[in-house]
């Protein structure tokens, strides 16, 4: 009886031993845009790989796009089985990358000597990224939905992503026009607002550029016209906007929350050590 039990003892410790190693490859995508997003929003956050295999991994990396891999080694999808997402309608079109298509160009780029990092064993490799697009298709209906991340390293193998915090799109968010836009008129300013839950926030579109201004409450009033944007609070309280000071106004806002997020990731990554 004591040889049995001296028996399950060292398995027992065999089995911890193996629980607490760590996988060959790790990786987690720090967000630092707030959650949930909007759909189509471009994400903002830091990717970081670390490697405890004792082969070497290969990242792609260019002297002129840095975090090339988390455009063309990631995978984003929605949390669902693939037979339920292209019942949705998930068809990739030319801006997004199907999985099969970033095995095959990776696959190339690595067998042709391409644009890549190697990372040894017990290095890490980060990057931070500030484009890069989530998209759901329409078919996912008016509801949140969670997306999950995957990273290809050639050849043939898929990395799981940890998110943190957890990707979700907002499918049930509010966009809702101030000043009316034809097709005719694609090129002038259009100011709009996005509604997510309590969170309101007011743009304005010109020429294919997107303006962040303002922070609003959902029952503020917002109206545009003679290029003045006007923000009329419940309580009487008026803020306007010159449409010719809203590349600066648009700017501030944008580095001021570049650097809120930078100290929360900051924080996050104390925490994490």
């Amino acid at each position: 009886m004591k040889r049995v039990t001296t028996i399950c003892g060292i398995a027992l410790a065999l089995f911890n031993v193996q629980s607490e190693q760590k996988p060959d490859v790790e990786a987690i995508m720090y967000l630092k845009t707030e959650m949930p997003c909007w759909n189509r929003q471009m994400l903002d956050g830091r990717i970081v790989i670390r490697n405890n295999g004792d082969a070497d991994i290969k990242l792609q990396k260019s002297p002129n796009c840095p975090d090339l891999l988390v455009h063309s080694q990631l995978y984003i999808r929605m949390d669902v089985p693939e037979e339920e997402e292209m019942r949705m309608g998930a068809r990739p079109a030319m801006r997004w990358l199907a999985r099969s298509t970033i095995k095959e160009n990776t696959d190339y780029e690595v067998q042709e000597g391409g644009n890549f990092v190697a990372v040894k064993k017990g290095e890490t490799f980060e990057v931070d990224f500030s484009t890069r697009q989530v998209t759901v298709p329409h078919g996912a209906g008016n509801k949140r939905v969670t997306m999950v991340a995957e990273l290809y390293l050639s050849p043939d193998t898929w990395i799981p992503v940890e998110i943190r915090p957890p990707l979700v799109v907002a499918g049930d968010e509010k966009t809702i026009g101030i000043t009316s836009r034809t097709r005719n008129k694609v090129n002038e300013p259009w100011v709009y607002r996005i509604n997510i839950d309590t969170n309101s926030v007011l743009y304005m579109a010109v020429e294919r550029t997107g303006y962040d201004l303002a922070d609003l409450n959902l029952d503020d009033v917002v109206t545009h016209s003679n290029k003045v944007i006007t923000i009329t609070q419940k309580d009487g309280k008026v803020r306007t906007i010159l449409e010719a000071d809203i590349p600066r106004i648009s700017a501030e806002r944008t580095e001021g929350k570049r650097k809120a997020r930078e100290l929360e990731f900051q924080k996050l990554l104390h925490e994490k050590k």
